[in-house]
């Protein structure tokens, strides 16, 4: 189904991109209409604890990122606890290959990816294991996975610094079990433990309040990351929901634009104004959906069952897992 927004940008919705368990994987897909030439894509990830939620919740970025002359895309994955890692990581990969092989008309002008909470992780973990075999999808043989820049909201980086003790944890249902039984699917989903000089470059933002993901784990990513690639790593004002807050977004909509225009080249769409130094302006950007618009979620984003975090540097675990809820404390 396509749907036009009355602005610039075209929504197709429910792509079929991925057949897989018996289940067909959808994504939406948004451009705008006027922008020609090759474009940079934006896989949009989003967040629910690996167990909850559908695509849309990106929307908002996505119309913004489209009017810049962005495709971009937001796919879904496969959630435990009926399917356990690697299947997500896969799922966000053959969203990536897609885009080189079918979502885009000639080559993509730079493919980057945004996650936030569990999606961070997915797309901090896409870029570390980046054409690893054991990790691809079979649907695009000689379709690339790798990304050319990443950004990461209030994630998830190292599973084993969480203190997680056993297998009824909440994460634990998306690792496969405890990490006493499987030590090494902690290690493996856990971005901070897989980086290498491969590494994109990449910016970490993480609310200063965030009581759902502790900002410890960007700090580990940060420092994880930082003698492999140029990493930029923010605490900023807000919660775990930060990227999707009304008195939030322009901020960090405007952070992430200006990081990601710096490593797929010029963005010339027709729906954001630039200043004279390719910088959107201090205002908010025209031709933005109002927090009202129908049929996407409010500006005040995901519920607090995402998860989110950072990096690591391999010291034991430094907090323990809140009781019965998806919180963490450092």
């Amino acid at each position: 189904m396509t749907e036009d927004t009355g602005e610039t940008v075209t929504v197709e919705r429910d792509v079929p991109f991925r057949e897989v368990d018996g289940r067909t994987l959808l994504l939406d897909r948004y451009e705008a209409t006027a922008a020609s030439g090759p474009k940079p894509v934006a896989v949009l990830v989003r967040g629910g604890a690996f167990r909850y939620g559908d695509k849309g919740e990106f929307a908002r970025h996505a119309i913004d990122l489209a009017a810049e002359g962005y495709v971009v895309v937001e796919p879904q994955y496969r959630l435990a606890p009926e399917w356990t890692f690697p299947a997500p990581l896969v799922d966000v990969k053959a969203a990536i290959e897609w885009c080189r092989a079918e979502g885009v008309s000639g080559d993509p002008q730079g493919v980057v990816a945004v996650g936030h909470s569990a999606g961070a992780s997915l797309v901090l973990l896409a870029a570390a294991t980046a054409d690893e075999p054991g990790f691809e999808p079979e649907r695009y043989p000689g379709a690339s996975s790798s990304l050319d820049a990443v950004v990461g909201y209030s994630g998830v980086y190292d599973f084993r610094a969480l203190g997680i003790e056993d297998g009824d944890h909440e994460l634990a249902a998306y690792l496969g079990g405890g990490p006493e039984e499987i030590p090494e699917a902690y290690d493996l989903a856990s971005p901070a433990g897989q980086v290498d000089a491969s590494m994109p470059p990449t910016l970490l933002l993480h609310g200063e309040d965030d009581d759902v993901a502790p900002p410890r784990q960007s700090e580990l990513m940060a420092e994880a990351l930082a003698p492999l690639t140029d990493i930029d790593y923010e605490p900023v004002a807000g919660g775990h929901a930060f990227p999707f807050h009304g008195g939030f977004y322009d901020d960090v909509y405007d952070r992430t634009a200006a990081f990601l225009r710096q490593h797929v080249g010029a963005v010339t769409g027709p729906g954001r104004d630039l200043d004279a130094g390719g910088q959107p302006p201090s205002g908010g950007p025209d031709g933005r959906l109002p927090d009202d618009e129908p049929g996407r979620r409010p500006s005040g984003g995901p519920d607090d069952r995402s998860l989110g975090g950072g990096p690591e540097d391999r010291k034991p675990p430094t907090g323990d897992p809140a009781d019965g809820s998806n919180r963490y404390r450092d």
